[in-house]
């Protein structure tokens, strides 16, 4: 226990100076006078594993300064040692500092010292579970991903991508657990291990899949719970997957899932990044991949959808478009009037209902939305949109 430190944090210099000797060689000891040299403390130090704080302290009271701590140092056992031992702020530092221990003056020095050692060791309990996920969970994790790069590299690449959006989400919206969303991004698409090799094959040329492939592509989720949900801790990931394709007015798969807030953040905020990579090619989501998949609001939750966009949305220039269009893909339900078509748009049936090079009018798109009750269409397509048309 030698190699932590426990830090006390105080204004009375007295009491510092005595706690040093009262407890030297046994235990390794910091002090500070007051939050904001405590705050350098933590800066110059990393293996600070316990912290106790005085309540009453000028500029900076110990409720405030411990609620610092657990942003900036949350694996510190955190303990308040004060003379103000009234019941409003005992309540305050367990509820908003989540303090390990509360002592009042004067103490028992027996009493200190087993809290210290309580403290130590809960500490210790602490990092040993983060060194489980980051070691033995790790090379869980990655076997599955290996499995799925191999599978394919398209979809492997893909989860990538959302990955890194998902840990800027988390840190500005401070998820709780946010490794757990990490690995959820990463293996949202782990249950496509079960799929034959000939829709594998069709998958990874970006080829049209029949109905009833459809149908086992959509329930991959399932499968991708099933197989994590044999790797222990993993519980809140496995069911992240699950529901990374429930819609939030409580459509889509699982059909027996929950709906609204009552869907898992992890799994509304996948809902979220997964179809954002559906429709964009580049690194970041773009202001108009937002717009895109904002075609269909039932599907997210509309506080996080803004949330998100703000957060990670690039915005192309001053304009919303260059003067020769924007090259995108979209799903048919996505098509706008002023679209220039770039594929021709076919159904399954191989019925061309309209040729690459016009531009999608109102009474076009019309009559698109009837075809679309009847057929299938092969999606998505490519189209330029915001092209300036020339007068003729």
């Amino acid at each position: 226990m030698a190699e932590y430190h426990i830090l006390f944090v105080d204004d009375d210099s007295n009491l510092l100076m005595a706690l040093r000797r009262q407890l030297r060689g046994k235990f390794e000891i910091l002090t500070a006078a007051g939050g904001t040299s405590a705050l350098k403390m933590f800066e110059e130090h990393d293996t600070i594993a316990v912290c106790v704080a005085d309540m009453q302290m000028p500029n900076m009271n110990g409720l405030e300064f411990l609620e610092k701590i657990k942003k900036i140092s949350p694996d510190t056992v955190r303990i308040m040692l004060t003379g103000n031992a009234d019941q409003a702020t005992a309540v305050d530092a367990i509820n908003k500092g989540h303090i390990f221990r509360f002592f009042s003056k004067p103490y028992e020095t027996a009493d200190l010292e087993r809290a210290l050692s309580d403290g130590l060791r809960q500490h210790q309990l602490i990092t040993a579970e983060k060194t489980l996920i980051q070691e033995t969970l790790a090379g869980s994790v990655k076997l599955l991903i290996d499995v799925m790069a191999q599978l394919n590299p398209t979809v492997f690449g893909r989860s990538m991508k959302m990955k890194g959006w998902c840990d800027i989400i988390a840190k500005e919206l401070e998820y709780p657990r946010p490794w757990e969303l990490g690995i959820a991004a990463l293996l949202c698409p782990i249950g496509i291990v079960a799929l034959p090799p000939d829709i594998l094959a069709r998958l990874a040329l970006g080829k049209p899949l029949q109905p009833l492939e459809k149908d086992l592509l959509r329930r991959t989720p399932e499968v991708g719970h099933k197989l994590i949900s044999n790797i222990p801790r993993l519980e809140a990931v496995a069911d992240m997957v699950l529901l990374q394709n429930r819609n939030f007015d409580g459509s889509g798969f699982p059909e027996d899932g929950p709906s609204g807030e009552n869907i898992p953040l992890g799994a509304r905020i996948l809902r979220i990044a997964r179809d954002l990579a559906d429709v964009g090619d580049g690194p970041e989501p773009t202001d108009i991949d937002f717009e895109v998949i904002g075609g269909k609001p039932h599907r997210y939750d509309p506080v996080l959808f803004s949330k998100i966009r703000t957060l990670l949305a690039v915005i192309d220039g001053e304009q919303e478009f260059p003067p020769e269009g924007l090259e995108m893909r979209v799903r048919i339900d996505n098509l706008r009037e002023g679209d220039l078509l770039m594929t021709d748009l076919e159904t399954m049936e191989d019925h061309v209902v309209l040729t690459h090079g016009n531009f999608i009018s109102q009474v076009q798109l019309a009559r698109i939305r009837v075809f679309q009750k009847a057929h299938d269409f092969r999606e998505p397509v490519e189209v330029k949109r915001g092209v300036k048309r020339k007068n003729t």
